[in-house]
């Protein structure tokens, strides 16, 4: 038996037939009735078509409501039944040429029903048959043509056949709509297989943490899996079917020349994605085969690296920090102490000696150079003998405001820099080393008005958010280029001339300390701009 979907759906099919078949009917007798003269009115035949029309409208309505798909079939088959023993009797009977839609019934019921069933609809067809025959052979109804002597045996015979007509059809019908039902099984078997295993793969797909992308041999995208559109800032129903060198033309030199790629195996390579951020993405490209052994594209599976790149590059740089800092430490203990004898030994000789002009100069010279040695070496102690925090919540406001009055009275001020600040109204509070911290604030605002000799603004931005304290110092001088943004923070790296380069390698290893970052980039309006962000208290 059919499942009641299938029923379902068979029903739905049966209510267009009906309307064809009907309309056959009603045009075949109309044709017949021009050649042969019929005795019976035309009224009783359209009468019967009309109510056939009006069945198939019922059952049209009938089928939109939630009702058992199976008591609907029985009920359909029982009043076509009727409606065809109607015709059967309008248009002659045993003559009739509609008795071939008993066997058209049966098929039907066979399709519907199970066997049992459909075996039951053959027997109400043969039924209803030969009780119209019978009944109007022996009178028991009206005849609608004329009457014509016929033997009752070669009648009987006559219905014989027909019975075992409808038992052939039966039989061979059910048979062939069990195999039917049965392939129907596994096929649907098959598909929710196939389903299955196809949403296992597509979740696979989804699911990966790396970015998958497919082509065609001509390059042409067919799949970008979420973790790629994430990666590389686009959406795969933008660049599906576009060629890989109209969306992604960086990936273009991994395609293989002469049958072979060009780097093998996975390789770096630095990208912009389409969002217009640089990445450095990990990238194996392999071909695409069928089961059949053929390529039929190319599959590139890559990773975001930038992060881990910036990692790597953040902790070599630790490392090369700690050996230049303890390598500094050693050399400034070497030289702190001569450097305070010849200094000491200078001032001596000038106290003692007459000295003109020229030698007072030259005892000048090496009295400040001897300053300046001795600043850079207590600079190189303090970077190389960086305490660990004393962290506590502090209102970084007014650290802030010290250090910005304390800048105003810098020699580089003089009117040409103007400061703009912009503070929150409420604490802004942060678990720091208040000193280290003042530390960090002078360094950075220090540096922002030595790269504006000829005068700019000094702009300071304060904010804090759920679990983020950021600071913001910019300045609109010279800038930096990117190689220089890349060792900003080292030591003995300063842009300025003089400069030692450890005061922002201080502000580097402070923030560290503290579990924060620290960046320098380009401003808006020329410049530079560091970003600082400490966790919130």
């Amino acid at each position: 038996m059919s499942s009641p979907r299938q029923v379902h759906d068979w029903l739905s099919w049966l209510v267009k037939v009906r309307v064809l078949v009907i309309t056959f009917l009603l045009g075949i007798e109309l044709v017949i009735r021009q050649v042969v003269p019929s005795p019976v009115p035309v009224k009783y035949f359209l009468s019967l078509i009309l109510v056939a029309y009006a069945v198939a409208i019922f059952y049209a309505i009938l089928r939109g409501l939630a009702l058992d798909p199976y008591l609907q079939a029985y009920v359909q088959l029982a009043v076509d039944l009727i409606m065809v023993t109607g015709f059967v009797y309008l248009t002659g009977s045993a003559e009739s040429y509609f008795v071939l839609l008993y066997p058209l019934e049966i098929i039907v019921a066979s399709i519907l029903l199970s066997r049992v069933g459909s075996f039951l609809v053959a027997a109400l067809s043969f039924i209803c048959f030969a009780g119209v025959v019978n009944a109007g052979l022996f009178k028991l109804i009206p005849s609608l043509y004329p009457t014509t002597t016929v033997s009752i045996w070669p009648l009987q015979l006559q219905l014989g056949i027909n019975l075992f007509a409808f038992l052939g059809v039966w039989y061979l019908s059910s048979q062939l709509a069990e195999s039917l039902r049965r392939a129907g099984v596994a096929l649907e078997y098959k598909r929710g297989e196939l389903e299955e295993l196809q949403a296992f793969n597509e979740n696979i797909v989804q699911s990966m943490r790396g970015g998958l992308l497919t082509t065609n041999l001509g390059g042409r995208i067919l799949l970008l899996n979420p973790a790629g559109e994430e990666i590389l800032g686009v959406s795969a129903k933008r660049v599906r079917g576009m060629t890989l060198s109209e969306a992604f033309p960086d990936l273009v030199a991994l395609l293989p020349l002469q049958g072979r790629f060009p780097g093998g195996g996975r390789q770096e390579l630095n990208v912009r994605t389409a969002d217009g951020r640089d990445k450095i993405l990990g990238v194996t490209v392999s071909l695409l085969r069928t089961r059949e052994g053929t390529d039929s594209g190319y599959v590139y599976n890559f990773q975001d690296l930038t992060e881990l790149k910036r990692l790597e590059a953040e902790v070599m740089h630790k490392e090369q920090m700690a050996a230049l800092g303890r390598m500094a430490a050693a050399i400034a203990h070497e030289i702190r102490n001569p450097l305070a004898a010849i200094a000491g030994s200078v001032r001596q000789l000038a106290r003692y000696a007459d000295m003109g002009e020229d030698e007072n100069k030259l005892v000048e010279i090496v009295n400040r150079e001897s300053e300046r040695l001795n600043r850079l070496v207590a600079d190189i102690l303090t970077y190389s003998r960086s305490k660990p925090p004393r962290r506590e919540p502090t209102d970084l406001r007014p650290l802030l405001e010290e250090t910005l009055l304390l800048m105003e009275r810098h020699p580089q001020f003089n009117g040409r820099i103007r400061v703009e600040k912009r503070l929150p109204h409420h604490a802004v509070v942060a678990n720091v080393d208040s000193g280290q911290m003042r530390q960090v604030l002078w360094n950075l605002c220090d540096n922002a008005v030595r790269a504006m000799p000829e005068g700019g603004v000094l702009r300071v931005d304060l904010e804090k958010d759920a679990d983020r304290v950021r600071l913001r110092v910019a300045d609109t001088g010279m800038g930096l280029s990117p190689a220089q943004r890349e060792k900003i923070f080292e030591p003995f790296e300063s842009a300025f001339p003089g400069g030692t380069g450890l005061g922002l390698a201080v502000v580097y290893q402070i923030v560290q300390a503290h579990g924060g970052t620290v960046a320098a980039e380009g401003a808006e309006r020329g410049g530079t701009v560091f970003s600082v962000e400490l966790p919130a208290a």
